[in-house]
């Protein structure tokens, strides 16, 4: 998810407009009326008119300069152009200002053509060229902090839903009916096929070994995934048969591509959980990727006594996807199918 803090408070805010013109009506007075006083009253009127004007067009075009900056630029990723580009702006636009100032402006206002070389045209340029480096220094330095402080609560954010996720996939397998069905299909191995009961056995600790590896990561590579994956699917066919039936179909040069972390075996969890699976009515899955999206799919036939659920494992999935990409998982139900496609990290 892209973070986007505003470096200016905004051309279009009346409070902002308010608060910045009442600042430029000060700084007017101030400049307008610096070195003048003994000037007439018509003289400093003029530079106060002047200064107003000038300063409002350096520090209002400034923001509306700095807004189309925030539009096209984000902190996280374009953070050294966003600097960059903000203070080419604090440069060159007052120095823009100014010219086009006395060159137009001032001349209607005071009657006569300003002295581009006078120490007092200089100084008006120096001035606004550092007020304008000042502004956008503190309006960039609010916007950073504001970015660096959301994103260690965002971090923080992820860091709890992928926990959620592995409590989530592992409270799966622990549950009491997964370990009654577990047990019961590796008691009758025992004595009908030893040698399944074995791979059985080497599979169920391939499961609970992934889940304590990888605690620790939010993403992961395909082949992994699908390593585990098998091994999960694996204890799963022991216990429906051929009535569960699952195909991949990943390209060797694409499985170096990443996932959320335990993102498949919560839906292939979902989809064993949710719908029938029996000789009349296989549950087919597939999995493969398409258009640079993982694809998940099921042939939809839901129980009637649906099991509780409160789609945390789903929804768990979307939620850390959120904080890692633009890219949204796209969820799909017809009449028949049920399909969920991740986006490739």
């Amino acid at each position: 998810m892209a973070l986007r803090y505003k470096v200016s408070p905004g051309i279009f805010n009346k409070k902002d407009i308010v608060r910045r013109h009442l600042i430029i009506c000060l700084m007017a007075l101030f400049f307008g009326t610096l070195g003048k006083l003994d000037s007439s009253a018509n003289e400093i009127t003029k530079n106060i008119l002047s200064s107003f004007i000038l300063i409002g067009i350096i520090w209002n075009g400034n923001v509306l300069l700095m807004d189309v900056i925030d539009k096209l630029y984000e902190w996280d990723k374009q953070l050294h152009i966003k600097l960059i580009t903000s203070g080419a702006i604090a440069l060159l636009w007052p120095i823009i200002c100014t010219y086009f100032f006395n060159l137009v402006i001032y001349p209607i206002i005071n009657g006569h053509p300003c002295d581009l070389k006078s120490k007092e045209t200089i100084t008006y340029l120096v001035v606004g060229i550092v007020l304008t480096l000042f502004i956008n220094s503190v309006f960039v330095s609010i916007a950073f902090f504001r970015f660096w402080k959301d994103s260690i609560k965002e971090k923080e954010e992820l860091k709890r839903e992928s926990i959620s996720a592995e409590y989530e996939a592992l409270k799966s397998q622990i549950n009491p009916h997964f370990l009654f069905n577990s047990l019961n299909t590796l008691s009758s191995l025992i004595d009908e096929n030893p040698k399944t009961a074995n791979n059985f056995v080497e599979n169920l600790s391939s499961v609970y070994r992934y889940l304590l590896t990888q605690r620790e990561k939010e993403i992961v590579e395909i082949r992994e995934e699908l390593e585990f994956v098998n091994a999960y699917v694996y204890l799963n066919q022991i216990r429906f048969g051929i009535n569960l039936k699952v195909s991949v179909d990943v390209p060797k040069e694409l499985a170096d591509k990443k996932i959320v972390t335990l993102a498949l075996q919560i839906l292939i969890e979902n989809a064993i959980k949710h719908n029938i699976i029996s000789a009349a009515k296989p549950l087919y899955i597939y999995m493969g990727i398409v258009n640079e999206k993982f694809i998940v799919k099921n042939n939809l036939q839901r129980k009637q006594v649906m099991n509780e659920s409160n789609g945390i494992g789903l929804n768990n999935i979307v939620h850390r996807y959120s904080f890692l990409t633009e890219s949204e998982v796209e969820i799909t139900e017809t009449n028949d199918e049920f399909t969920v496609a991740l986006p490739l990290l």
